[in-house]
């Protein structure tokens, strides 16, 4: 049997589309399979006016339920008297059987009683109507809405609903809604209402009446009919991904057309126009092959022909939209970007943190720290002026109109050259935010180094002071993004800073401004793990393996200069035939020496077999050297040497009873292995690495 479904409703906005479809497909999976209902394959398809879905080769009937119940063990579910206990008649209850139906089963751990059930499956037609009316107003959106009279709640009012088994009609009804075999074309371009007799006749008469409803086949349609259509010899147009998908689910049938504006309007920096077309209309811009920004554009029409009123008018909408970004930037260059650092004295931040002039003073004297720590003193003027003027163009007409809210930053370093400040300074300005989402560009400069690390350790720290601690999906400053920022922003620049030391300078600067609300042992540890985890996964995305990290990460080093150069060596002698069985070796030695309290000195007279004074002598040799390798971080010799003893500790093992008869002679054998133990995880906690 073959099954179709769609969901006729008025335009729903474009992020709706997608994960409604998902959920229709994964919640339609799970109903079906927990039906014992049999199929091949489950498609979705959707514009911004229908849900679609279809399912191929479904079975014509569930499959039969046979099924064995085990009960309590049959000594507990009769008595002495052979009558059932409480236990075995609450059994019986709770399969619906009566007590004489009940079986004794044979099993490997002795007699049970049980309940066996069968079940015939029912016809899967009769169970239709009641999956696809449940799929149906199960779905959830992040927003809906309720219409007219109706009780249920939607993202966009539904306007038909048609079901179908092969030929036949599903007939069900939700909310006065009552499903039959016509559905709709294209609103300007389909028939109003058309009937179907097939599945193959809907997707047939669904594409006659210009109505795509692949989504894939859309949005490869508009790139094609883009650079055939809209590009012409020397230029070429930003497709941007995401904005490609949210076109794609606002139309049903695309036809690009190219619009124009005034080129007086290009006297504004180009980044303002783009994002002004992008982001508030939904076009495409064209540049020419320099990356110069051209006054056009391409619009994408929901029809299949071009329209001179669609495109004025698309036109006149533009235009309007960049005066008042040529309005808002005119007006900010009549005074120097610093007259807003004032401003910023009157702008919350969080009310117990205070306000964003406050924060950056924070920031200021977390930087110093940072400076003084890594040998920046050079930058010092630089990086302090870039974090006074870094938040200034919150301010500006540009972002505080609420307009141009995604250009924070850069129109920060567009007004502070405008104003005089110089190039380091304004690269840091716009780099401070990056990176702003998963996969965006990081921060080359020092300036935008530090400055963006100041302000997203006060942050971070300064939400864990007064109790804002991010749960479930919950998380109004973004700490999980600031936390990992941080870890990227170290891990890419290489700058050599140790993250608890980030965290106490942030914490004695908030205690300073009196703001925090808990103990600072506590916020210093509830942050450190916090931001541990984002390392973890840092490393582990790079391709480093998840139980070395762990192991290097367990001896407490934070910088992660030191813990990305153990990692690779990590890496490197992990490839050694004998590591291995080695690592299954220093196991042995850390599971035997772990509960061992007793003293650490090690007796030489007590040492009897040659075994182990083989490995007394190894563990001296090291024991001498180690120290000057961990001072030179010399972790590669430090890990051969680790290696190298692999044949020493493995004859000790063969040939050494540790837990002799004589307690002192066992306790000196049990030193041993716990001092080498601590020698080999002064590095890294082998004993958490796997053996492969």
């Amino acid at each position: 049997m073959r099954i179709l479904l769609e969901v006729g409703m008025e335009e729903i906005p474009a992020r709706f589309l997608k994960p409604a479809l998902k959920d229709l497909e994964n919640n339609l999976k799970k109903n079906l399979e927990e039906n014992r209902i049999n199929f091949d394959e489950i498609k979705t398809y959707g514009t911004p006016r229908r849900l679609i879905l279809s399912i191929s080769n479904l079975s014509e009937k569930q499959e039969d339920l046979n099924e064995l119940n085990l009960g309590p063990a049959k000594h507990i579910a009769f008595g002495s008297d052979g009558e059932l206990t409480k236990a075995g008649v609450g059994f019986a209850k709770s399969q619906g059987i009566e007590a004489t139906e009940l079986e004794i089963i044979e099993t490997p751990k002795g007699e049970y009683i049980g309940a066996k059930k069968y079940i015939e499956g029912k016809a899967t037609k009769t169970l239709l109507p009641t999956l696809l009316k449940e799929l149906v107003e199960g779905l959830t959106f992040s927003k809906s809405m309720k219409w007219s009279n109706k009780k249920m709640k939607f993202a966009r009012p539904i306007q038909w609903l048609l079901a179908m088994v092969d030929e036949e009609l599903i007939e069900f009804e939700i909310e006065g809604y009552k499903t039959n075999l016509t559905s709709r074309g294209h609103r300007f371009f389909g028939e109003k209402e058309f009937n179907v007799v097939s599945i193959d006749d809907y997707f047939n008469k669904i594409e006659k009446n210009n109505v795509i409803i692949d989504i894939e086949k859309r949005k490869n349609l508009i790139v094609e009919m883009i650079n055939k259509n809209c590009v012409s010899a020397g230029e070429k147009i930003i497709i941007d991904e995401t904005l490609l998908d949210e076109v794609t689910n606002l139309v049903e049938h695309p036809y690009p057309m190219v619009g124009t504006f005034n080129s007086e309007f290009l006297e504004v920096p180009q980044d303002v126009l783009i994002i002004s077309m992008q982001v508030h209309q939904r076009y495409f811009p064209i540049l020419d092959l320099e990356g110069n920004l051209l006054p056009k554009f391409v619009v994408v029409r929901n029809g299949v022909e071009g329209s001179e009123k669609v495109r004025e008018g698309n036109e006149k909408v533009l235009s309007a939209r960049l005066s008042d970004a040529r309005f808002f930037y005119q007006e900010d260059l009549k005074k120097p970007l610093s007259e807003n650092i004032e401003k910023l004295k009157h702008v919350v931040f969080q009310k117990e943190l205070g306000t964003i002039y406050e924060k950056l003073e924070r920031s200021k004297k977390i930087a110093s720290k940072i400076i003084e720590l890594t040998g920046y003193e050079s930058k010092e003027t630089n990086i302090l002026r870039t974090i006074e003027l870094s938040k200034a163009d919150l301010v500006s007409n540009m972002i505080g109109e609420k307009e141009f809210t995604k250009l924070q930053g850069f129109m920060g370093a567009e007004y502070a050259l405008r104003s005089g400040e110089n190039q380091e300074v304004s690269i840091g300005i716009e780099e401070h935010y990056y990176p702003r989402y998963q996969g965006d560009r990081m921060p080359e400069s020092i300036e935008g180094i530090i400055t963006g690390l100041c302000d997203r350790i006060d942050t971070l720290v300064g939400c864990f002071g007064i109790g804002m601690i991010p749960s479930g999906s919950k998380d109004p400053f973004a700490l999980r993004r600031s936390a990992l920022g941080i870890v990227n922003i170290i891990f890419t620049s290489k700058l050599d800073i140790s993250i608890k030391e980030l965290i106490k300078i942030s914490l004695d600067i908030l205690e300073e401004d009196g703001v925090l609300k808990k103990e600072k042992e506590a916020i210093y540890k509830e942050v450190l793990n916090f931001l541990i985890q984002r390392v973890i996964n840092v490393f582990v995305k790079k391709g480093y393996r998840k139980d070395f990290v762990l192991a290097v990460l367990d001896v407490k080093n934070d910088n992660l200069l030191e813990v990305e150069k153990k990692l690779t060596i990590l890496d490197n002698i992990s490839s050694n035939e004998n590591f291995n069985s080695l690592i299954s070796l220093l196991k042995r030695v850390g599971n035997i020496s772990k509960d061992y309290k007793g003293t650490v000195k090690i007796k030489e007279e007590l040492l009897e077999e040659q075994a182990e004074k083989d490995l007394y002598n190894y563990f001296s040799n090291f024991l001498g050297t180690s120290e000057e390798l961990l001072a030179k971080n010399d972790y590669s010799t430090y890990f051969e040497t680790i290696l190298s003893g692999k044949e020493t500790i493995n004859s000790f093992f063969d040939s050494v009873m540790v837990m002799a008869k004589d307690n002192d002679v066992k306790n000196n054998r049990l030193s041993l292995l716990s001092s080498l133990n601590d020698l080999f995880s002064r590095v890294a906690n082998l004993n958490l690495v796997e053996a492969k």
